[in-house]
């Protein structure tokens, strides 16, 4: 495996696995938050609904940039489903950093990034399976020079790459349908 300085591949991968289980918290703490309705969560929702921006922005730029060092740096070969899972990703990044910096309303990106984030979590979800179920590894959308099949990672037992991408699009469909609507919000 490639190195970077003192810092190996396996060991950021260690660490991606460690952010994309942290994620998962994260992501079920707020849905507890979305359907609890008393007040303590009440304003924990609003202060949430108010940095639901920065969070969609930092999380999807982390995961690009990523997807870029695995790549680049670390020489991990991306399959078709990984293109497929970057080809979502990316557009989010640029969406809710476009939107940061403007200061545009979550619920004004709502609209466009929903569907990004759903379409990116399908295919988060499938490349998974085609990993995790025998029977789908071999599936014909897949290469033989890049097979969707291989798991550089599988921290727990049960993150891999496509886990930790399915993750950050769950959670960003969390807070755009759960956290950036007029209600929700506190501008």
């Amino acid at each position: 495996m490639a190195h970077i300085g003192v810092v190996n591949v396996a060991t950021m991968l260690s660490l991606f696995g460690w952010l994309a289980l942290l994620t998962n918290i994260l992501t079920l703490v707020l849905v507890v938050v979305f359907v609890t309705r008393r007040p303590v969560m009440e304003r924990f929702r609003k202060g949430v609904s108010a940095y639901a921006g920065w969070i969609m922005m930092t999380f999807t730029v982390s995961a690009s940039l990523g997807s870029l060092y695995l790549s680049e740096i670390g020489e991990l070969m991306p399959c078709k489903w990984c293109w497929f899972q970057r080809c979502a990703m990316y557009p989010l990044a640029i969406i809710f950093v476009v939107g940061v910096a403007k200061g545009d309303k979550e619920q004004s990106m709502r609209s466009y990034a929903t569907p990004i984030a759903i379409l990116g979590l399908m295919a988060s979800i499938w490349h998974y399976l085609v990993q995790q179920v025998p029977a789908l590894s071999d599936a014909e959308s897949c290469s033989l020079s890049t097979p969707c099949a291989i798991t550089y990672l599988e921290k727990f037992g049960f993150i891999s790459i496509p886990w930790m991408a399915g993750s950050v699009f769950l959670l960003t469909i969390v807070l755009l349908l759960g956290f950036c609507s007029p209600e929700g919000s506190t501008r």
